[in-house]
């Protein structure tokens, strides 16, 4: 072979393999370095042109504070267009102003600068490409993979968010996964957040402290047996009612347990409830947020029961603090939880049970003085597992009383007879009082039309003739007679030393009138004109239209109770679909606040005044309800 020839061959083979360094190099770019300055103030991402296109979104990066890999992903379901995270168990998403604002940040976004064109410079802006697989690495250099795909699983946008402009905060070093360009554009990554929680409906009982009513507290403990089984321990139940009226919170019923033993709770002269204490556990309800999700075992219903209990089932529970127990009708099992009950009864019937199990680790929240880019410092939080139901407080929807309904005249009659005798006023409690021992002669009080001369006291005016029948004497207004030498008609005491005096106490109105002692009052004339006998038609009558009057009456209060029972029914049916496949994850803090101890119940006097209450007054009771006899409350 010449040399020529030679020479030839290695030139053509160092030609290839420049070709496959060129190609190795530029993986397959979509834009290539030599005209990527020729993409400033273009649109990185031209067929994205609607935030609507999006029905997923994934995001995958580097966590300093867990130090591992955090994955997040968000999807509309094709069928029924519902959002759920797939990356927390598909968990219901409230995500459509989100993932629309997440959207609208890649649309129109353009290229503002080119930063390197050099691979080696990806750590150094921040623009690493996140890998699962190297997470024992660290995170160095690591950025955030952002990808939206289309209803096809098409591929809308795909970048790598790095660090941000020292020059400009607004801006960010960017990359696209298959290029080495490091490119400068203004992304606002605080959409962008793989926090659970504000992807959700995080208030978790969507209750108002204001609507609460009753708690129940029922505290009770799990304790091993030797037959390697739990027992149940009960240590108090109280039943707390809170009165609108008055602010204040009022004991139902308090128990406690010796040896199993249910002793009634009385509070001590020198003790109360612990206000401060109480109302603290409505705000951490009404406050009550989610941290995160784990879905339940098969087979546990939304009323925490389970039909079948298989070691499986059991295991998952016990490994969250919750134990199944044999049901005392025999049927299936009910789940309670190593740290006890809570029930909370709103006004309108509505009761949720809250139970709550073991720790579930910890996550790290955001300090109050992070901003929103996600960077700094962030506190560790510690976590609890948490299972809720609702259900019906039957005892709110007691059947209304209904009037009776009077089936003949004689009945009618009667009834009406009953009504007048209520509505009668009574006579008025009186009591002699020895009067004065100078008699005088008292002024005639029957007597108005001659009030300068008083009748004797032994011959008082007949009260059972009244001077004209149209106009009748009025009872409640009985003339003021002026004495002699007192023409100020001023109160004198008899002079007549066997005279009684009686002294009404009872409200006077209606007055009676000031007859003597043995007499009878004349009948009013419109009572009397009342007491006319009626045809046996008018009798027909006014039977059926009382009839008619108190059958509306009556189907007024069944069809009242029965549209407050069916939106109380309603409403426990849309929040068990809510809560029936999972167990909740709370912060351990707003647990220690509705957890109550029996010493931390109940409260020396004074002690568990809630704030803003009146000093040196129990509980705030206002000065005027001093004294009151409130049932369930020791009297002092």
């Amino acid at each position: 072979m010449s040399e020529s020839a030679k020479t030839g061959i290695f030139a053509a083979a160092a030609a290839l393999t420049a070709l496959l360094a060129w190609s190795t190099t530029t993986r397959n770019f979509t834009t290539s370095e030599s005209n990527a300055t020729a993409r400033v103030n273009q649109v990185l991402f031209e067929k994205f042109t609607d935030p609507l296109q999006a029905a997923s979104l994934k995001i995958l990066k580097y966590d300093t504070d867990s130090e591992q890999y955090q994955e997040f992903e968000v999807a509309k379901d094709n069928r029924n267009g519902v959002w759920t995270i797939p990356s927390n168990e598909s968990y219901p998403a409230d995500a459509n102003k989100q993932m629309s604002e997440a959207a609208n940040l890649f649309v129109g976004l353009k290229v503002l600068n080119v930063a390197s064109e050099k691979r080696d410079d990806q750590k150094l802006y921040g623009v690493g490409e996140p890998d699962k697989k190297k997470e024992a690495e660290g995170g160095e250099g690591v950025g955030m993979l952002v990808q939206f795909r289309n209803t096809k699983g098409d591929s809308l946008v795909d970048l790598i968010i790095g660090k941000e402009d020292a020059q400009d905060p607004k801006k960010r070093f960017v990359r696209i996964p298959s290029e080495d360009v490091i490119y400068v554009a203004e992304v606002n990554t605080a959409p962008l957040s793989t926090d659970f929680k504000q992807w959700i409906e995080s208030d978790l009982l969507k209750l108002s402290a204001n609507d609460i009513e009753v708690l129940g507290i029922r505290n009770y403990s799990l304790r091993p047996t030797n037959q390697n089984t739990l027992e149940f321990a009960p240590n108090y139940d109280a039943d707390i009612t809170y009165s609108v009226r008055d602010a204040k919170w009022n004991p139902t019923s308090m128990t406690v347990y010796q040896d199993g033993k249910p002793t009634p709770k009385l509070l001590e002269m020198s003790e109360e409830l612990n206000s401060t204490k109480l109302n603290e556990m409505k705000s951490a309800l009404d406050n009550l947020r989610i941290v995160n999700v784990s879905r339940k075992p098969t087979g546990v219903a939304a009323d925490l029961k389970v039909e079948q209990l298989g070691d499986e089932t059991k295991l998952a529970l016990q490994r969250r603090g919750f134990f199944a127990q044999k049901g005392t009708s025999g049927n299936g099992y009910e789940i309670f939880s190593m740290n006890g009950d809570l029930q909370v009864t709103l006004k309108d019937g509505v009761q949720y049970l809250l139970r709550f199990g073991k720790g579930a680790g910890a996550s790290f929240e955001p300090t109050e003085a992070e901003d929103s880019t996600e960077e700094g410092q962030k506190k560790v939080s510690l976590n609890r597992f948490l299972m809720v139901t609702t259900r019906i407080d039957e005892a709110k929807f007691p059947q209304p009383e209904l009037d009776r309904v009077p089936q003949s005249v004689e009945e009618l009659k009667a009834l009406e007879a009953a009504k007048k005798a209520a509505l009668a006023p009574k006579p008025p409690v009186q009591v002699p009082i020895p009067e004065a021992t100078e008699p005088t002669e008292p002024a005639a009080p029957t007597e108005p039309a001659a009030p300068t001369e008083p009748a004797a006291p032994t011959e008082p005016a007949a009260p059972t003739e009244p001077a004209a029948p149209t106009e009748p004497t009025a009872p409640t207004e009985p003339a003021a007679p002026t004495e002699p030498g007192n023409p100020e008609n001023k109160a004198s005491a008899p002079r007549n030393g066997s005279a009684i005096k009686f002294v009404s106490l009872q409200d006077p109105t209606p007055a009676l009138t000031t007859a003597p002692l043995g007499e009878v009052p004349a009948a009013d004339p419109p009572a009397q004109e009342a007491a006319k006998e009626l045809t046996d038609q008018e009798w027909a009558e006014r039977l059926e239209a009382e009839k008619e009057r108190i059958n509306k009456e009556n189907q007024r209060k069944i069809d009242l109770r029965k549209d407050r029972y069916e939106a109380a029914k309603k409403r426990v049916a849309e929040l068990n679909a809510r809560f029936a496949d999972w167990y909740y994850i709370v912060s351990d803090t707003e647990f220690q606040r509705l957890k109550i101890e029996l010493v931390d119940l109940v409260a020396k006097k004074g002690v568990g005044l809630p704030s803003g209450g009146p000093a040196g007054l129990p509980g705030g009771l206002p000065g005027g309800f001093q004294g009151l006899n409130i049932p369930g409350l020791p009297q002092q």
